[in-house]
């Protein structure tokens, strides 16, 4: 039955915007409006509000309702919430219930299959959402909620520099939260190619792929598919310590646009490549690059890991060597060098002195070590990413986050500027109009490699 004296309870209408329920009988209506508002509050997630007998019935879902179909989520009832609610947006203020910022992501009709205490099965007619949908009470106030039909293989042949590809299940959603499909990845990499396949020229790629989107599982894939196209350039390369106690794996050299965008329709979201290079005849060549990863422990942030991005770059310079900074995509940064050394532990080396020389002058804020028990507060300065057997996420990679951000080249500026992580947070369209206005910020990354001091 529709009751408004949970939400009257929670909510103090001299300290929060939120709309005041008019006294009296509950509004009449068709029980076919419906509302989604995106809302910031301790963590973001997706208030779903279906009209009903006078109220919102509503549901917390923290990942949305952009899915595949046959896709479940957890969805969590709440109160009723009025009908002036389906309008509202606004800030809710911190201290108070749900307090965060609220905007409306949705809003159409609906029409009802069934309704009963324990099943809702209704079809939205939305500007996003549109399909049919089944919310499942499971205990408390825990539902599901699952969309309707069967996913449909779909494909669609394309010619790429020549090369025809066959692309699939383009209208797959990969990134829920932002409604970012495969054919968006794919348009996406199309459009970065210029830049990001010279920073995957010569190098193993490492690809890691989320066939199912970024909320479903995800695997590294070295070894190339043997449904890989003939035209692919590969390299067998050795693989010491290989999990799959391999001495050797072929592997991927993306040096195309073709083979970008059959790796992105494999739905290959990151690249991950080495610090060095390959010469043609797979000959494996000492690194051209060193690597600070900086990784922001708990309570630490992208903004901590910009001050140590700093005194790193201080370091560099008393050894006439320059960083090049760029976003992790995630939720830290790295700091290219490019080097020539010919022995390919001294880049590890390297990295591991000016790591502990931080960590050594400011234990509070800095760590040199892995173990997560010491990182709490701090940020890692992670040197070991230039042993020859790992890789880093190359720049222009999307990332497998929550919206579909890149690891993206930065300037120093930039750097000294940030104040919050969103101030260095980009996405796929971001990288585009920054591209447009700075061009590659890498561009001349290889063009003066310096020599380390001897050790």
């Amino acid at each position: 039955m529709a009751d408004l004296r949970e939400y009257r309870r929670k909510r103090d209408a001299r300290r929060t915007p939120e709309p005041v329920p008019a006294d009296g009988p509950l509004p009449v209506g068709d029980d076919d409006v419906f509302v989604v508002q995106e809302h910031h509050a301790t963590r973001l997630h997706y208030d779903v509000r279906l009209e009903r007998d006078g109220v919102l019935v509503s549901w917390a879902v923290p990942k949305g309702l952009l899915m595949n179909p046959g896709s479940v989520r957890l969805a969590v009832h709440t109160e009723d919430h009025p009908m002036e609610y389906a309008s509202f947006e606004g800030d809710i203020p911190k201290k108070e219930y749900g307090g965060g910022h609220v905007s409306i992501w949705d809003r159409g009709t609906y029409e009802t299959h069934k309704w009963t205490d324990y099943e809702v099965d209704v079809s939205f007619h939305g500007g996003k959402l549109d399909g049919r949908y089944v919310f499942i009470h499971k205990e408390d106030k825990d539902w599901l909620v699952r969309k309707r039909g069967k996913q449909v293989t779909t494909s669609t042949m394309v010619e790429v520099e020549g090369r025809r590809l066959k692309l699939t299940n383009l209208e797959k959603i990969l990134y829920p939260a932002d409604g970012f499909t495969k054919a968006h990845v794919i348009d996406y990499y199309r459009q970065v190619a210029p830049v990001l396949l010279a920073h995957l020229a010569g190098r193993p790629v490492t690809l890691k792929r989320f066939p199912d989107g970024v909320d479903s599982q995800s695997f590294f894939e070295k070894n190339v598919s043997r449904h890989a196209p003939e035209w692919l350039r590969t390299m067998t390369l050795p693989t010491p310590g290989s999990s799959r106690g391999a001495e050797t794996l072929d592997f991927a050299m993306l040096d195309d646009l073709a083979g970008l965008v059959w790796a992105a329709n494999l739905a290959a979201l990151e690249f991950h490549v080495p610090q060095w290079t390959v010469g043609p005849r797979g000959g494996v060549r000492p690194p051209d690059l060193l690597v600070f990863d900086l990784d922001p422990g708990p309570d630490t942030t992208v903004v901590e890991c910009c001050r140590a991005a700093l005194l790193i770059r201080s370091i560099l310079a008393e050894d006439n060597l320059v960083g090049y900074p760029k976003t992790s995509g995630s939720k830290g940064m790295q700091l290219y060098v490019p080097v020539q050394v010919r022995d390919p532990e001294r880049t590890s080396e390297y990295a591991k002195a000016v790591a502990q020389r931080l960590a050594s002058a400011d234990p509070d804020r800095y760590v040199a070590v892995m173990a997560k028990a010491r990182r709490a507060g701090r940020v890692f300065v992670d040197w070991s990413q230039n042993n020859p057997a790992k890789t880093t996420v190359a720049p222009y990679s999307l990332r497998a986050r929550e919206r579909p951000t890149v690891s993206t080249p930065v300037t120093w500026r930039e750097v000294e500027r940030c104040r919050e992580p969103a101030d260095l947070t980009f996405t796929a369209p971001d990288v585009l109009a920054r591209l447009d206005k700075h061009g590659d910020l890498l561009a001349d990354l290889h063009q003066n490699p310096g020599r380390l001091p001897r050790s």
